[in-house]
């Protein structure tokens, strides 16, 4: 147990840290309210890609040679302009953390965004808006723009430095006047930086912070090794009880879905896919929720005898298929127990390693990048992630390798089980004689 207690005294204060940091919670509500948006993105992506000849056929012949032209508007309409949406929601939802006026703040953020994002000339179309740091690429820069035009904002209303109005005048017009001050700032400044950096050979911020920052930080977090840290340390805090699944994933989706977009940009355009590592590449992994406990569950329906844990694996098994293992993570328990906990950071570290050496080498195909409702279940999610059967046959082989690495360690609390249920049998016995 001292090294449960070692982790937890290390991990509890990290984990409070983040639960209670305002810029973290704030981007990570940001992200959620997104998520319904790329997903009915990815329902007209599905229908215009759907891989089936027969189906492309039908579609050609029924509609006309442009029909994917037109199904491409809300697909633009939503991944190729994400950074947009990314630079309002992020600025809003920090303005509710720190009890500003949201979405004062959320228009000013958009407005830099644009203010600092560059113009293309052609010359038969004129200045135009291009879509290069509008969508995917542009979302580093659009958090970052976000966090600044917050912080700028807070200090205006902190010091108490806003155009102030007379007594009776509506709410809503006092409020607009009071913005006037810390937005003329704010925007100012997004001028001066956008002039400034036009004299720099980066020629804008976006090319700044995206080659300085985000592409270092984008190549170690969608990486291999980066993959197994987001794994473990997302496994680690469970094993203290702390939920941190949508906690460390707040701090690289914005990478994952810079993956993602690449991957649907090139199932749009027939290419490749360029990526392994996007969200849905860890869907596939989280079977049964955290510590992959599918695999678990799976293994308690086969070999458990004891009652006490085969009760666990009958109330965990139909929340267990949709990724729901509460029953089982404080049922079992696995949670500060040192023994399952061995399995329970292990499993997916294994089922990442074999199921990114299956893609790498083309045994399984690559994450298309459409995204779908966690609750999926397994081999469906597998199906989903990678558009053919060799999705649900890696988590069918994984399912397994899971319960093989879980079977000897639940055979050492079900026979621990088992036995305190037969002293228990004998002593309700001798107190009935």
């Amino acid at each position: 147990m001292s090294i449960i207690n070692n982790l937890e005294e290390k991990l509890v204060p990290i984990a409070t840290w983040i639960n209670k940091n305002n810029y973290i919670n704030g981007i990570r509500k940001a992200f959620i309210i997104l998520m319904p948006l790329l997903m009915i993105g990815s329902i007209f992506l599905i229908i215009s890609v759907f891989p089936s000849t027969i189906y492309q056929d039908f579609m050609y012949n029924k509609f006309g040679p442009s029909w994917k032209n037109t199904l491409d508007i809300p697909i633009r309409a939503t991944f190729s302009l994400i950074a947009v949406y990314v630079s309002f929601l992020v600025a809003q939802q920090l303005g509710k953390q720190f009890k500003i006026d949201s979405t004062t703040v959320g228009l000013l953020s958009l407005v830099s965004f644009f203010i600092l994002t560059p113009l293309e000339y052609t010359a038969t179309l004129g200045k135009v808006i291009t879509f290069t740091w509008l969508g995917s690429r542009g979302v580093f820069v659009a958090m970052v723009i976000s966090i600044v035009v917050v912080k700028i904002f807070k200090f205006f209303v902190a010091h108490n430095i806003l155009l102030r109005m007379p007594d009776g005048v509506p709410p809503e017009v006092t409020k607009s006047f009071e913005a006037l001050i810390p937005g003329t700032v704010i925007l100012s400044l997004a001028l001066l930086l956008r002039i400034t950096m036009m004299n720099t050979h980066y020629g804008t911020i976006h090319d700044f912070i995206y080659n300085i920052l985000a592409l270092p930080l984008r190549s170690l977090g969608t990486s291999f090794i980066g993959s197994l840290l987001t794994v473990l340390s997302i496994s680690l805090l469970w094993s203290v009880g702390i939920n941190s699944g949508s906690m460390v994933n707040g701090f690289i989706r914005p990478f994952w879905l810079e993956n993602q977009i690449d991957n649907i940009n090139a199932l749009k355009e027939g290419l490749p896919l360029p990526h392994i590592i996007t969200e849905q590449f860890f869907d596939m992994i989280w079977m049964g929720g955290a510590g992959s406990t599918l695999s678990l569950l799976l293994a308690i329906i086969l070999f458990a005898k004891s009652n006490h844990i085969r009760s666990v694996g009958a109330i965990g098994a139909i929340p267990g298929i949709f990724n729901i293992n509460e029953p089982v993570l404080f049922g079992l328990p696995i949670i500060l127990n040192p023994i399952m906990l061995i399995p329970f950071n292990i499993v997916p570290l294994v089922m990442l390693t074999t199921q990114y050496i299956a893609m790498s080498i083309g045994l399984v195909s690559r994450p298309l990048g459409l995204p779908f409702p966690w609750p999926t279940p397994a081999i469906i999610s597998g199906f989903i992630t990678v558009g053919d059967i060799s999705g649900s046959l890696m988590q069918i082989a994984n399912l397994i390798i899971g319960a093989l690495i879980y079977l000897p360690f639940l055979r050492i609390l079900d026979k621990a089980s088992k036995y305190e249920e037969k002293q228990l049998e004998i002593f309700e016995k001798s107190n009935r004689n």
